[in-house]
């Protein structure tokens, strides 16, 4: 018989690993609560059920008696995850590790324990806690809501009348009404990969996380690999990554962090326990030849070396993902009227993959998070240059139209 795995979540990043666990034999079932989400057409089951839903998650375990459970791209569904894993004793993080890589003040608290290099920061949930830690450290400063993801409710604070609106901003995204401020420090921000097997972990990718300039504050707009780094800073990078990957207790399963590299060393701002979204699969798959879908599945499903039975794919020197986001169309308060064909941009050499998600007859997204971006281009190169040069060209042949 087949095995059957459940992955949380139906939207547009869930669906590779729906494909991909099909095409390994496996029988999949899928949970959103979206009746039109673009998973639910490829799936072999789906249950309309919240990501969020840890009950109603296991109730749909129980009922299709699953042999795994994995979600991606997804933070709410993390501790779905690890609930549904642990009540049926299936491979996975523990609830434990669930919740202190979701909520970024107990994370902080982990990363104090051991010794993670990280930012100054504090919980606050008043604006007299906030004037306090800058009355501490200084300006400027970071707002975030303790417990979401995507740069939702993110400011960076510059003068002190910025408090109060940032604030109630960061606690309306937060689901445990924290927030955390945080010290801002400058530097590159390197996104990590890793794939962690029986404790043992195996770095996938280092890239440059470029982000946009304010007001989009911490909005990453183009990963480039490999990261502008020296062999000491990459060292001390992955030392830092090592020590925030033991902080959460992640014995199994794929680690993001997301590291600043300052001139006082790297700091750990976050970590995730899951597969990332942003393409990210895609920089660690052309950086290390490993799919992390693909070994999270294994993984998922009870293979105790996943590493080892995971595909190799071919290995590229250094890739570009252009996120397309409504700075690239000054029209952008303007309707679309017609997107076109996909074929020019892909004619580029070195180009991989082109995805325009936009909806005609609506006006361009505005970019207020990560979950603003609707298009993105994945080129390869001999070098960084070249690749971004790629990827920059193919975005300028993309095809939109607006009414008027």
């Amino acid at each position: 018989m087949k095995k059957k795995i459940l992955i949380i979540g139906a939207g547009h990043e869930q669906v590779p690993a729906i494909l991909l666990a099909r095409k390994l034999g496996l029988e999949v079932i899928v949970t959103d609560q979206n009746r039109q989400a673009p998973g639910a057409e490829v799936a072999d089951h789906v249950e309309f059920v919240s990501t969020a839903d840890k009950a109603g998650n296991l109730a749909v375990a129980k009922k299709y008696a699953i042999d795994g459970v994995m979600t991606i791209g997804s933070e709410t569904a993390v501790p779905v995850v690890a609930h549904v894993a642990a009540a049926l004793q299936l491979p996975g993080f523990s609830e434990f590790t669930a919740y202190v890589a979701t909520n970024k003040n107990a994370m902080r608290r982990q990363f104090a324990a051991f010794s993670v290099p990280t930012t100054e920061s504090a919980a606050i949930a008043s604006d007299e806690q906030a004037h306090a830690f800058v009355a501490a450290h200084g300006l400027p400063v970071v707002i975030k809501p303790s417990d979401s993801s995507g740069q939702r409710g993110t400011t960076r604070i510059d003068s002190v009348d910025q408090i109060s609106s940032a604030l109630k901003e960061a606690l309306a995204c937060s689901g445990d009404k924290q927030a955390i401020i945080e010290k801002y420090y400058a530097g590159p921000e390197i996104n990590v990969t890793a794939a962690v097997e029986a404790g043992k972990i195996h770095f996938l990718s280092l890239s440059d996380r470029v982000t946009a300039e304010p007001p989009h504050f911490g909005i990453a707009i183009e990963h480039v690999a490999p990261a502008q780094l020296s062999e000491s800073e990459a060292r001390a990078i992955r030392e830092a990554s090592e020590k925030a990957i033991r902080a959460v207790g992640l014995e199994n399963g794929i680690a993001y962090p997301q590291v600043l590299n300052t001139s006082d060393g790297p700091k750990v701002l976050e970590i995730a326990v899951r597969i990332p979204g942003g393409h990210m699969p895609e920089v660690a798959l052309h950086s290390s030849g490993v799919d992390m879908i693909e070994f999270t599945i294994l993984q998922a499903i009870g293979d105790v070396d996943a590493l080892a039975s995971c595909q190799r794919h071919p290995v590229s020197p250094a890739l570009s993902v252009r996120f397309i986001t409504a700075l690239d169309f000054p029209a952008k308060s303007q309707v679309v009227s017609r997107v076109g064909p996909l074929a020019t941009v892909m004619d580029i050499k070195g180009v991989k993959m082109a995805r325009l998600n936009l909806q005609v007859g609506a006006p361009i997204p505005s970019l207020h998070h990560s979950g603003s971006r609707f298009g993105a281009i994945l080129a390869l190169g001999d070098t960084r240059a070249e690749a971004c040069q790629r990827s920059l060209d193919a975005s300028k042949k993309l095809q939109v139209d607006f009414e008027n």
